[in-house]
């Protein structure tokens, strides 16, 4: 990464006061705001009421989070375009922040990966089970019905945190505007995704660790988001939960067709969550690479 800002300070033509025509500060200020809205409108009407499931973790607050990404994100896209400064233009805290916050962000969808292949084998080792259980009914393989259990992530949460990078003051509000929107941006990836993988482990750790590098949550809504994040993280997936209940009740003795039908559907329902979770992490995490390679070609084709 150091030898990328090297680079930059050399292939990139950073912009000076003289080459940019800044927008008036008001309506730099106004487009700011509206990139606040958009986010802070979605968070209240979609993770904030007090009338909704209080059981989030689940496909169904799992695919919110993905979506709150998504509105970040296109809401930071508009936002450059808005302000009339492309990534062609960007200054190298800002390129470098971006490419940080972006290569964190493929670090985590990584472990939401990670997390759903341990759902998958578990799951497919119950399947096995059943199997058994229904192949010889009159014989003890119920004991082979075990809950899934929480995941620690093998691989430990690690991110990359910025180089400082010195550079000449150009005066660019619009660099100021991004680098404002950027730090939005980065607190609610990596708040959302963080507790996406907490809910498929089962463990609070990491949003925990997210959390905490995420830093301080000088904003109300983000603070009333973590805080929502926070009194959920440590719990079972919804859908996890309604296999293993259905196994417990197998797993008595009561080996009938209907509690036996029963863990099968809910085995089902496991497959189909855990295939659409994958099928988002790995939608975005292309989206990003995609935005990241965009903002490479900049100084790839420059030098």
């Amino acid at each position: 990464m150091v030898l990328l800002v090297q680079k930059l300070g050399r292939s990139l033509k950073f912009p000076s006061m003289l080459e940019n025509r800044p927008l008036n500060s008001h309506t730099l200020s106004e487009s700011l705001r509206n990139f606040r809205s958009k986010i802070w409108d979605f968070i209240t009407q979609n993770l904030l009421k007090p009338d909704q499931e209080s059981n989030f973790l689940s496909l169904t607050g799992f695919n919110t989070c993905f979506q709150l990404i998504h509105t970040t994100n296109s809401a930071f896209a508009k936002l450059v375009v808005e302000i009339d400064y492309p990534m062609s233009r960007w200054g190298a805290k800002l390129t470098e922040d971006y490419l940080t916050y972006t290569l964190n962000l493929m670090e985590l969808l990584n472990a939401v990966n990670s997390s759903v292949s341990h759902l998958r084998q578990a799951k497919l080792s119950l399947h096995h089970a059943v199997s058994l259980l229904q192949n010889s009914p009159s014989s003890d393989q119920s004991k082979h019905l075990k809950n899934i259990p929480p995941n620690t992530l093998i691989k430990e949460l690690k991110f990359e945190r910025p180089v400082k990078v010195v550079q000449e003051k150009s005066g660019c509000d619009q660099e100021s505007v991004l680098l404002q929107a950027l730090i939005v941006s980065k607190k609610i990836g990596f708040l959302a995704l963080g507790f996406v993988v907490s809910g498929l482990c089962g463990d609070a750790k990491p949003y925990m660790d997210v959390r905490k590098f995420s830093g301080g949550f000088d904003d109300s809504v983000i603070k009333d988001l973590d805080s929502r994040f926070c009194k959920e993280v440590g719990g079972i997936m919804g859908e996890v939960k309604g296999v293993n209940n259905a196994c417990a009740v197998v797993s008595t003795g009561r080996c009938s067709d209907e509690p036996v039908d029963e863990l099968k559907r809910r085995l089902k329902v496991l497959e189909n969550s855990i295939q659409i979770i994958e099928k988002q992490s790995n939608n975005l995490f292309s989206q990003v690479l995609s935005e990241r390679n965009k903002l490479l070609d900049n100084f790839r084709f420059s030098g």
